[in-house]
């Protein structure tokens, strides 16, 4: 009997030892996951950051390239007033040429007083200086327009190249976070099994329950804002959806893929870079990235009503701003592991979670 007490205690040892080389294993693992998650959020918040970058840059090469087109009109219309003076100057000269030798010969076959004639060519005189004048102011305001041109169109270009580098280091930024997407998908498979995958969508839907209340608990929303028309609750079925063209991948209540939890929203097919607009009047309450919902902003309408928007690739708004309907507060994306754009939507009304497609016509 000891012999057999002894044999099933080694057993129990070795399992013992086992176990503890799966579970310092796991912690590893866990520890190189939750290291991919916080550089995938980083490199996510860089592709963001550079997005809005680049829409800024593309509005100042704009306004640049109308500035160059103005100057190179102000200085088409120099160079006219330029020819004009010229040839204003051309007619004089002949013009005082031909009196010149008229009031010579007049003198000379009707002895007509000379000092007349002195001052007539002198005001000719004077009148050439003063058109000369002219010409030259003109001249040198059409040299001063060429350089400020020339000078346009070199910034232009300069910005124009300056995007370019800008959409290739985003292009990078992109391919690394598809990159980290894939190893952090990776790991999931050897640490979790379906069980588990099922734990980590709870607490994920657990984390944004959190989140409403700790939301709903901060946000200091006025009775009635300047801008709204009448209250949220009454536009039941008649908001417009955040896209303009997006369909619905997942509807409300629907249940996830290899879960038994139900979409507590929607997804919206999106094309990257989509404008995300507000569906109502209301005031930003965060805009962060969140685990399981990756770049996510969420605004409040007053009246206990949110509406979240995730997964998104830039946000445009910031915590504290006032929003109206139908403006633009983010650009859509798959931020948070996605494999394609997409855009979770979501209405929730003190905390009680809604279906968008009762609320947006």
């Amino acid at each position: 009997m000891d012999s057999v007490i002894d044999a099933r205690s080694r057993d129990l040892s070795d399992l013992d030892r086992q176990m503890e080389g799966i579970g310092a294993e796991l912690t590893g693992q866990n520890a190189e996951r939750q290291a991919l998650i916080a550089e995938l959020e980083q490199r996510e918040k860089d592709v963001a950051a550079l997005a809005i970058a680049g829409r800024e840059l593309e509005r100042v090469v704009g306004e640049q390239t109308r500035v160059a087109q103005d100057l190179r009109a102000r200085e088409f219309q120099a160079q006219t007033a330029l020819a004009e003076q010229t040839r204003r100057l051309s007619e004089l000269l002949r013009t005082a040429y031909a009196m010149g030798r008229t009031d010579g010969l007049r003198m000379l076959l009707n002895q007509e007083d000379p000092v007349r004639a002195s001052r007539v060519m002198s005001y000719f005189a004077y009148f050439n200086r003063e058109r000369v004048r002219g010409i030259q102011a003109v001249e040198a305001s059409a040299a001063r327009l060429t350089l400020l041109v020339r000078n346009a169109e070199r910034e232009a270009q300069r910005l124009r190249e300056f995007a370019l580098e800008q959409e290739t280091a985003r292009v990078r930024l992109e391919a690394a976070k598809q990159e980290r997407a894939q190893v952090l998908a990776a790991l999931e498979q050897t640490i979790m099994s379906r069980e588990a995958d099922l734990v980590s969508l709870s607490r994920d839907a657990e984390n944004l329950r959190l989140l409403v209340e700790h939301l709903r608990q901060r946000a200091q929303i006025k009775a009635e804002l300047e801008v709204r028309r009448d209250p949220f609750a009454t536009r039941q079925g008649r908001l417009a959806w955040p896209l303009l063209e997006g369909r619905i991948r997942a509807g409300f209540g629907t249940r996830k893929p290899d879960s038994e939890l139900t979409w507590d929203g929607c997804l919206l097919a999106a094309r990257e870079g989509e404008e995300v607009r507000a569906i109502y009047d209301g005031r930003v309450v965060y805009a962060d990235w969140l685990v399981g919902f990756g770049l996510l902003l969420v605004i409040d309408h007053g009246d206990g009503f949110l509406s979240f928007y995730g997964h998104n690739e830039a946000l445009l708004k910031d915590v504290g701003e006032w929003v109206s309907a139908a403006e633009v507060i983010a650009l859509s994306g798959n931020s948070g592991g996605r494999d394609e754009p997409v855009l979770y939507f979501a209405i929730r009304h003190h905390g009680e979670a809604l279906d968008p497609a009762r609320w947006c016509g």
